[in-house]
């Protein structure tokens, strides 16, 4: 009896050695293709993935993985097929597997399907930021811009340092004449992208969000165009601020100064003036952004802000930053500390 058991014993310990060492080659084999797709070598990321299924076909991970491969690869048939497949096995990545399926459909020209896929995935996972951000993308891309915007919400509040998401909420309020909150959008991504490939674009869309009512008359006077009313709009009265302190950067007192101290000086009033119509103000807007940038702006670090997410535009930050180490300093460790609210 006692040898029957040692052999059953040595028999399991064999098998497990066994399962533990192909396990081992798979998981080298799937890290090697990685390696390949972020390269850019999906073929060759996608031979390796299916020498990994050739040892288990059930692998979750090399299934995903293979359809992400076909996804960057345009070829969207097979991307859906190992997506499927992953979906329905249930046994893991689901969650990212339904974000490449509905961005196959969205590239193959099929985003109503896409949106459902989305929106199958976020009843299974409520709390991934990135099916709402992906659903807001393909949203976005059919106009339908206050679902696109009610999505882009959802990301924010599961991540708030999702930098895409404020970006394109900055644009998708712009899109709907919400200059406020557009701009509040774009300020937050270009503190957590400083330097990222659509830094360019988002300091462009700043500016020109700041100088839109104001213009030059024939005589070269600047002048204040008023926007129309905008029914139930709470941030009417900041937009039309937003124009004063614009139009401020032309006064005698502001004569000698350089851009780049205009700029966090009309960016920090604008902070204020938000904080004190705050109040007992309530809403995404209020609570998510104006509390954050008017506490920002409360404790004094609105300049080390404004110079920070301007480096890529010239040598301001840098030549700043030399002379007002200590301020940078103390807003880093403000900003690691202080949290969205909502």
């Amino acid at each position: 009896m006692m040898k029957k058991n040692i052999v059953l014993f040595l028999l399991s310990l064999f098998l497990f050695l066994g399962l533990f060492a192909q396990q081992t080659v798979i998981d080298d084999l799937i890290n090697q293709g990685i390696k390949l797709h972020d390269k850019g070598d999906y073929s060759g990321a996608i031979v390796l993935y299916k020498k990994a299924l050739l040892l288990d076909k059930r692998s979750a991970h090399a299934n995903y993985e293979l359809a992400s491969s076909f996804l960057a690869a345009k070829d969207y048939s097979n991307t859906l097929k190992y997506s499927n497949y992953v979906i329905a096995a249930g046994s893991g990545y689901v969650d990212q597997a339904y974000i490449t399926k509905g961005s196959a459909l969205d590239f193959m020209g099929k985003p109503t399907e896409a949106i459902k896929t989305y929106k199958e995935g976020l009843k299974r996972y409520t709390k991934n930021h990135l099916l709402y951000y992906n659903l807001a993308i393909t949203l976005f891309s059919l106009k339908e811009y206050k679902d696109t915007e009610d999505a882009l919400q959802k990301s924010l509040k599961l991540n708030p340092s999702h930098a895409g998401s404020h970006f394109l909420l900055g644009l998708v309020m712009i899109i709907r004449k919400k200059r406020v909150q557009g701009m509040l959008a774009i300020y937050n991504y270009l503190l957590i992208e400083p330097k990222g490939k659509k830094t360019a674009s988002a300091l462009q869309t700043l500016e020109e969000e700041w100088k839109r009512g104001v213009k030059k008359d024939s005589e070269k006077k600047l002048a204040i165009t008023i926007p129309d009313k905008k029914e139930a709009d709470e941030f009417y009265t900041a937009e039309l601020m937003l124009d004063l302190l614009e139009s401020s950067k032309n006064n005698e007192s502001n004569k000698g100064k350089t851009e780049s101290e205009l700029f966090a000086e009309i960016t920090d009033s604008f902070f204020i003036i938000l904080g004190d119509m705050k109040k007992d103000k309530k809403g995404f807007w209020w609570e998510f952004y104006v509390d954050y940038f008017s506490t920002l702006a409360a404790n004094k670090h609105t300049e080390a802000f404004c110079y920070y997410i301007a480096q890529s535009k010239d040598d301001s930050y840098t030549n700043w930053v030399q002379d007002y180490l200590l301020k940078m300093e103390a807003f880093s460790e403000w900003y690691l500390k202080y949290l969205h609210k909502f």
